[in-house]
C-alpha cells in the first residue's frame, strides 16, 4: 500500500479535539496504531513508539449508547462508523477512491463529531 498520508501528522488532528469532546461528553479512547510490520494478524498498540511500520491509526468516541469510530489508512481512506446504540447509522470509507489529506481527515473527525448531538 502505498503511504499517501502522514499519520503522525493525524494523529495530531485527534489530539487537538479531545478537549473538545470531552466538553460535549463524549468519551475518547485511546489512539490506536496497526503495525503491519508483525506478524499477521497485526496488532494494535497504543504507544507510537512501539510501531515499527504503521498502517493504520484509530479512535472511537462514546456518548451514552452512542459509538463511533474512523480508522484512517496510509493509503488515504478511512473506516467511518457510527450508531446510536440500537442501529449502525453510518459506515462509510471516505477517501477510497481519492484520497484524503490530513485536512480531509480533520474534516471527517469533524463530522464524526457532529453526529453525537
Amino acid at each position: 500500500m502505498d503511504n499517501v498520508i502522514d499519520l503522525d501528522a493525524a494523529v495530531r488532528e485527534i489530539d487537538r479535539r479531545r478537549g473538545v469532546w470531552q466538553g460535549l461528553g463524549i468519551a475518547a479512547g485511546e489512539t490506536t496504531w496497526r503495525d503491519q510490520g508483525e506478524e499477521w494478524p497485526h496488532p494494535f498498540k497504543t504507544g507510537r513508539a512501539a510501531v515499527v511500520d504503521a498502517d493504520s491509526i484509530g479512535v472511537e468516541l462514546a456518548k451514552g449508547p452512542q459509538r463511533g469510530s474512523i480508522v484512517l489508512f496510509t493509503g488515504g481512506w478511512a473506516d467511518f462508523a457510527y450508531g446510536d446504540g440500537d442501529d449502525l447509522l453510518v459506515q462509510e470509507a471516505p477517501g477510497w477512491g481519492d484520497p484524503l489529506d490530513v485536512g480531509k481527515f480533520a474534516g471527517e473527525l469533524d463530522r464524526l463529531t457532529k453526529l453525537f448531538a
